[in-house]
């Protein structure tokens, strides 16, 4: 039996075991090395594919620029999944206060427009300019991690918690947000906004042909309170016979009080609505600006390239930093040394429980603050409107600089 023989049957095998499971998201699995994938969930799992996206979503000056700006970054997520038959791996489970630190360099050239000519602040040429990325597993039953990414130069942050609700539905395994994770927030400090952006479900088929693919289903919901501007993103339902069409449909809109809590695109009232958007979520997303009746891409998933991130060098890391932690795992993986990176992977892992078992105090995290506990004590008590927004907001502790240590 060949190696992916192997693999399709050991995959059939555990969603076999897996069919009486309603919720996976509390289930930590541990799976063979060589089914794994050779990097940690805090690395694989980072919304930052085009960083060169995310640092100019605050350049234009007209507020639906902003907000399909922010749609295209959010959307640029999936940039790793461009291939029909991606090979879907499981990273490693994060230890608890393990981090991951990264930068980007990327040109400091305008957002291109879809309004006007001079919708966007003109740029002149300068050096190039710097992301951050800092990300650390906080808790570890449910597993939850906090990220945060900025560019200081242009005054845009993004943030939030990672925390994925699993399920198996037959022969599809689906993945989506978790109770604890509201979203991405956005925040563009030139204009005082912060956008609120949810995440859809995604779907993985084609386990029994051998030949698994994404598709992705419900709504992605982007709110700007400030600008009052709202995007609803729906991701059409696949058809149940036939290959599957990734087809999308948005719409951009002025909410007022009776529309700002919409999630049903088809209730939008036409008068508010001030963009369309059409496509498909793994190629080509078009734009149409209600105002001029101007068409336009707004984004392509198979033109786009993931950016090479720049991490620290290996003798600068931290004891907890992800690649430093696993590297003797991830080394025996790409030798293709399985038997050696599984009993490696174990003795982490049982280390790690015995770390837990002998801990006195919970754990706290070395970076991030809360104004909102992720988890509440009590499920009963009702947050004020205030605290209820800062549900899955991570802050950066005082002092915290985001900036990759140098000899």
């Amino acid at each position: 039996m060949d190696d992916n023989s192997s693999k399709l049957s050991f995959v059939w095998s555990l969603l076999k075991k897996l069919g009486s499971v309603k919720d996976l998201s509390g289930l930590r699995l541990s799976l063979p090395a060589n089914l794994m994938e050779p990097r940690s969930n805090l690395e694989f799992w980072n919304y930052n594919d085009r960083p060169d996206y995310f640092a100019s979503m605050g350049d234009p000056e007209n507020d639906v620029e902003r907000m399909l700006h922010v749609l295209r970054w959010f959307l640029c997520k999936d940039t790793k999944w461009k291939s029909r038959n991606p090979d879907l791996r499981k990273p490693y489970n994060p230890v608890l206060g393990e981090i991951f630190r990264c930068e980007w360099e990327v040109d400091n050239t305008p957002a291109p427009t879809f309004i006007s000519e001079s919708s966007s602040t003109p740029t002149s040429p300068s050096p190039k300019i710097r992301v951050g990325c800092l990300s650390e597993q906080i808790i570890h039953h449910p597993p939850i991690s906090a990220f945060y990414y900025e560019c200081k130069e242009k005054g845009v942050v993004a943030r939030g918690v990672d925390h994925v609700a699993a399920k198996f539905t037959g022969t599809q395994l689906k993945f989506g947000a978790g109770e604890h994770n509201p979203g991405v927030f956005v925040n563009l400090e030139k204009w005082g906004e912060e956008y609120q952006m949810t995440y859809p479900w995604a779907s993985v088929g084609g386990w029994l042909t051998g030949s698994p693919y994404i598709t992705v289903s419900e709504t992605t919901v982007v709110t700007c309170e400030k600008s009052g501007l709202r995007c609803i993103f729906l991701y059409k339902d696949e058809p149940f016979f036939g290959s599957a069409k990734f087809a999308v449909e948005g719409k951009v809109y002025r909410f007022d009080a009776a529309t700002k809590s919409l999630t049903d695109i088809s209730k939008i009232p036409e008068s508010q609505v001030v963009a369309t958007l059409s496509g498909q979520w793994n190629a080509k997303v078009f734009v149409k600006i209600v105002a001029t009746n101007t068409e336009g891409l707004l984004f392509d998933l198979q033109s786009s390239t993931t950016a090479e991130k720049i991490c620290p060098p290996e003798d600068l890391m931290d004891q907890f930093e992800s690649r430093k932690l696993w590297k003797g795992v991830t080394d025996a993986i790409h030798k293709k040394e399985y038997g050696v990176a599984t009993k490696l992977k174990r003795e982490i892992e049982e280390e790690q429980r015995r770390i837990r078992k002998a801990r006195k105090e919970p754990f706290e995290s070395r970076f991030f603050t809360f104004k909102t506990p992720i988890i509440p004590d009590d499920d009963n008590v009702e947050l004020n409107e205030e605290l209820a927004k800062e549900r899955g907001k991570p802050y950066l502790k005082e002092g915290v600089v985001i900036k990759l240590p140098t000899k």
